[in-house]
């Protein structure tokens, strides 16, 4: 039988009260964290590509052009908010 059951598979497979499973289980999931020893790195690492700009890609003139675009994009969205408030402005009576 694996760890990997549910409590009800556990009491079920065992002939028990799913309470009792539950504990049971509980117990000895915690006793095999416990046993689990702290994780020490040690050595080098190698990184074979780093994206300094996601979808860079070697490509760093396309993303100048999209840059530019999503700037253009925000003004004309930002100029055409203000419009809309300029025509719905709430009256004051």
């Amino acid at each position: 039988m694996g760890l990997n059951l549910s409590n009800c598979q556990i009491a079920k497979e065992l002939g028990l009260n799913e309470d009792d499973a539950h504990a049971m289980a509980t117990h000895l999931r915690e006793g095999l964290v416990a046993k689990v020893p702290d994780v020490v790195l040690d050595g080098e690492v190698e990184a074979d590509e780093v994206y300094v700009i996601a979808g860079h890609k070697g490509n760093p003139e396309a993303v100048k052009k999209k840059a530019a675009r999503d700037a253009a994009a925000g003004s004309r969205v930002r100029r055409d908010e203000a419009l809309w408030r300029k025509k719905n402005r709430r009256s004051s009576a």
